[in-house]
């Protein structure tokens, strides 16, 4: 093709038809021009498909994050639930007209059985409330949520904003529940020893008569009402929690689909 125009310009000159020439030179210059903005127009075509196909692959990350996020939450919003109906339980046994003061003692002393530490429930540690945030924060870092719409940018930033501001109060609520608890155990007797026998059990029964049970008692009150409080705040934050992610499910859903 080269050696075709290159001919028809030497012809030309030759001839001496120096306007057919400048006529066929422009004529050239814009098939060039042409040919650019096509070649252009192919790789902005490719460049955006293949950033298209980045953004699917970043939507669907992140409706997967949001997703474990929704199973963290019900977890939590269930363990809370549950133990304030163990609460509402012990309430009951304590308000019949037959309890008295040896009916909270007994259940004070089987309370270990009723709140079971786990530390990933309970204990305050830097890991927990989990929040599953990892393809925000890899989109953040690189820059590449400018791929994103301007409105879906807007909505995922205040998304998380939203997310961590609840996480931090939970985060909160279960420091309180740790203090209680922690202050609550540490006037108790426990049984270190995993072997139940005879000896072991005297041994636990004479501990809890060197308890000071007036001490103890306000202290398991304390706790059974603090939980029950604070318990009630956690099933209000993660039921916003997931109201607000299973929203911004619904909306990337609805994204991958167009």
């Amino acid at each position: 093709m080269i050696k075709f125009f290159r001919k028809i310009r030497q012809k030309l000159l030759t001839e001496n038809k120096f306007s057919k020439y400048l006529i066929y030179a422009i004529g050239e210059i814009i098939l060039v021009v042409i040919g650019i903005l096509i070649a252009l127009s192919i790789n902005n075509w490719n460049e955006n498909r293949k950033n298209q196909e980045l953004v699917s692959v970043y939507k669907t990350e992140l409706m997967n994050d949001l997703l474990l996020d929704v199973n963290h939450f019900e977890f939590h919003l269930s363990h809370a639930e549950e133990e304030n109906k163990t609460i509402d339980s012990l309430r009951t046994i304590l308000n019949r007209p037959s309890s008295d003061e040896d009916t909270l003692k007994n259940i004070i002393r089987q309370s270990l059985t009723f709140f079971k530490k786990e530390p990933w429930i309970m204990l305050a540690t830097t890991e927990y409330p989990l929040i599953s945030d990892n393809t925000f924060q890899s989109l953040q870092s690189s820059g590449q949520i400018t791929l994103l719409d301007n409105e879906l940018q807007e909505e995922i930033v205040s998304f998380y904003g939203y997310t961590r501001k609840y996480s931090f109060m939970i985060q909160e609520i279960i420091t309180s529940k740790n203090e209680v608890y922690f202050e609550y155990i540490n006037n108790i007797p426990v049984i270190q020893s995993k072997e139940k026998n005879i000896i072991n059990q005297n041994l636990y029964n004479q501990v809890w008569n060197n308890v000071d049970w007036n001490s103890v008692q306000i202290k398991f009150i304390t706790l059974l009402n603090t939980y029950y409080e604070l318990n009630l705040k956690t099933i209000f934050f993660n039921d916003m929690r997931l109201y607000k992610t299973n929203i911004m499910i619904e909306q990337l859903k609805s994204d991958l689909k167009k």
